[in-house]
C-alpha cells in the first residue's frame, strides 16, 4: 500500500540521516591521525598511555599495586590506586581481544577516542528519541504547577504524532538532530579528537549511556523497563571507573527522581530503577 511505500522510504531517509551523523562525527574527529599519523597528543593523554602499556604488560594485579618513580619526582606516585583505570582497561581488551595481530596498542588508544565519540552522539540521538515521544511530551507548564499545588497527578492530553513501522515521527527527527549537534559541538569535540587519550573521551559515553538507560528505565508502556535501569547501573559503574566526574551522573539523576516525586510522578518503576 502507499502507506507502507511511504514508510519504508521515510525509514531508508532516516537511516542514512544516521548513517551520515555517525560517519562523519567520527570522521571529523580522526583529522589529527589523517594529517600526522597515531600520535598520543598532549601530557595527560600520554600519561594515561604509559599505564596503559603497563598494565597491558604486567596484568592488573601489579597495575594496582604500582608505584612509579618517575613521576612527581622525588615522590613518585602510586599509580594504580590514584586513577580511574576504566580506561586503561578497555584499551587492553580491545588489543587482546579485538585487534590481537594488526594493531599496535598504540594504534588503538589512538583511535579509541574518535570511536567512544561516534558512540556518544549516537546515544544523545537515542535520549532525544526517548524524550521526545507522545508520552513523555505535550505537558502543560502552568497546569503542571497548579496541579502539583493542589497536590494531584497531571495527566496530559495524548500528543499528536505519526508511528511509522512501530517508530514514532517526529521523535525520530529530533533524535537525528540532537546526533548531528553532538557530532559537531565543540565541548565534546575537543575531547574525543583522534591521539586524545585522556579519560573524557571514554566518560562521556558513559555518562551519556547512563542518562539514556535512565529515561528509558521510566517509561510507562513497557513491561520489561527495569532491564534498562539494571543496564544503567552496570554503566554508570563503567563511568565510576573512567572519570572522577561520576558524582554529577548520580546527582543528576537523583535530582531527576526528587523532580519525579515533586510532580506526582512517581512510581514503582521509578523506585525499582533508582534502586
Amino acid at each position: 500500500s502507499s502507506n507502507f511505500l511511504f514508510g519504508m522510504v521515510w525509514l531508508g531517509c532516516a537511516l542514512y540521516a544516521i548513517g551520515f551523523c555517525t560517519y562523519y562525527a567520527w570522521k571529523i574527529r580522526m583529522r589529527a591521525i589523517d594529517d600526522v599519523g597515531s600520535v598520543i597528543h598532549e601530557f595527560d593523554p600520554y600519561f594515561n598511555y604509559r599505564a596503559t602499556e603497563y598494565l597491558y604488560e604486567h596484568g592488573s594485579k601489579k597495575f594496582f599495586t604500582w608505584f612509579d618513580h618517575m613521576v612527581w619526582y622525588p615522590l613518585g606516585r602510586p599509580v594504580g590506586s590514584t586513577i580511574y583505570p576504566g580506561m586503561q582497561f578497555t584499551a587492553v581488551y580491545l588489543k587482546r581481544y579485538i585487534f590481537p595481530d594488526n594493531w599496535t596498542l598504540n594504534d588503538v588508544c589512538c583511535y579509541m577516542p574518535t570511536w567512544f565519540g561516534a558512540f556518544a552522539s549516537m546515544v544523545v540521538g537515542l535520549i532525544a528519541y526517548e524524550t521526545t515521544l507522545a508520552q513523555n511530551t505535550n505537558m502543560n507548564l502552568v497546569r503542571w504547577i497548579i496541579d502539583i499545588v493542589k497536590g494531584q497527578r497531571t495527566n496530559p492530553p495524548k500528543a499528536k504524532t505519526s508511528v511509522i513501522l512501530g517508530f514514532q515521527s517526529p521523535a525520530v527527527e529530533a533524535g537525528i538532530f540532537a546526533m548531528g549537534l553532538m557530532a559537531i559541538v565543540p565541548a565534546h569535540l575537543m575531547r574525543s579528537v583522534g591521539g586524545g587519550f585522556d579519560n573524557e573521551s571514554v566518560a562521556v559515553s558513559a555518562m551519556t549511556l547512563t542518562f539514556y538507560l535512565w529515561v528509558r528505565s521510566l517509561r510507562n508502556d513497557s513491561k520489561y523497563s527495569w532491564v534498562f535501569g539494571l543496564l544503567g547501573g552496570f554503566a554508570y559503574f563503567y563511568m565510576v571507573a573512567a572519570w572522577g566526574g561520576y558524582v554529577f551522573v548520580i546527582n543528576i539523576i537523583g535530582v531527576h527522581a526528587a523532580f519525579l516525586v515533586l510532580a506526582g510522578r512517581f512510581s514503582e518503576k521509578c523506585y525499582i530503577s533508582y534502586s
